[in-house]
């Protein structure tokens, strides 16, 4: 939000950079950037109308767009923070962790304590698979903030890549104390409930997950993924169906689907989903369901 702020703090008199400050208060990007360009027309070197575009083409996942709109204002002023973060980020979301790391990191010698730093960092460091750094880090932004959720949700995705399923529905429980409506935590939670062979627990979460968003196609698929593991293949049939009403190219939902369709015995139509599987581009040959522990006795 440091964009938005210096973009509204002083009332401007260009009316087009009023109409496309608007238009990007709203979220209406596509529209607001003709509005900003007009500004550049006149003024090359507008500072509000580049910030204005570049915080438009990032809202739109335009980020290799965004990345050359940040540099030109770098360019332009050196040390506009806001630009600087807004590149590491767009570098983050473009899986180029080394090149984020290098801008993060001159952030943080300006300012050490900034836990959306800090956090960033530690995001760049789990994605290059350097976990415990990066935990030393999502630790120092919550010492800033302990309620600060991106700290807890970086170093809960990266406690589930260790395998540390625990440590890290710990995390994602401290992020529902905070925002108790993430629909998002709620998937997560129950992925790693499900890894524990906490089930019931994990579909508790998972129902609460799809009840608060609908379309949550990656809930859906862990609940399958659940209760075929559980052995509930039909309830699980049922959870693959809602993934391809929302994503009817899904090739590994039909290929689960497929999965719990031949332990059912129903071969002929396992097979058609496993062709079907195979015409999305999925080509696996081992299904994700896990077969656990409950109760004193092995599903497997």
């Amino acid at each position: 939000m440091g964009i938005l702020n210096g973009i509204f703090r002083v009332r401007r008199e260009n009316p087009d950079l009023h109409c496309g400050e608007d238009l990007l208060f709203q979220g209406r990007y596509e529209e607001a950037i003709p509005f900003f360009e007009n500004v550049l027309e006149d003024e090359a070197e507008n500072i509000h109308a580049l910030s204005g575009i570049a915080l438009c083409l990032e809202h739109l996942g335009r980020y290799e767009d965004a990345i050359r709109a940040y540099h030109i204002i770098i360019a332009i002023d050196s040390e506009n923070s806001d630009a600087r973060m807004g590149l590491a980020i767009c570098l983050e979301k473009t899986i180029r962790f080394e090149d984020a790391l290098l801008w993060y990191r001159k952030d943080l010698k300006r300012s050490p304590k900034a836990p959306d730093i800090q956090a960033g960092i530690g995001r760049c460091l789990s994605g290059l698979e350097q976990y415990q750094e990066a935990i030393t880090y999502f630790d120092s932004a919550i010492r800033e903030n302990p309620d600060y959720l991106d700290a807890w949700s970086g170093k809960g995705n990266t406690l589930f890549r260790m395998g540390r399923f625990e440590d890290a529905a710990n995390c994602y429980e401290k992020i529902l104390e905070i925002h108790y409506e993430n629909a998002k935590t709620w998937g997560v939670l129950g992925k790693c409930l499900s890894h524990l062979g906490r089930f019931e627990q994990a579909m508790t979460c998972f129902d609460k997950a799809t009840a608060l968003d609908p379309g949550n196609s990656n809930a859906w698929f862990e609940k399958g993924l659940c209760l075929a593991g559980w052995r509930r293949n039909d309830e699980a049939i049922h959870a693959y169906d809602h993934v391809l009403a929302i994503d009817p190219e899904c090739g590994v939902a039909y290929y689960e689907k497929g999965y719990c369709l031949e332990i059912l015995g129903k071969e002929e139509p396992a097979g058609e989903c496993y062709e079907k599987a195979r015409s999305c581009g999925y080509f696996a040959f081992q299904s994700r369901v896990q077969y656990q522990y409950i109760n004193g006795y092995s599903f497997y």
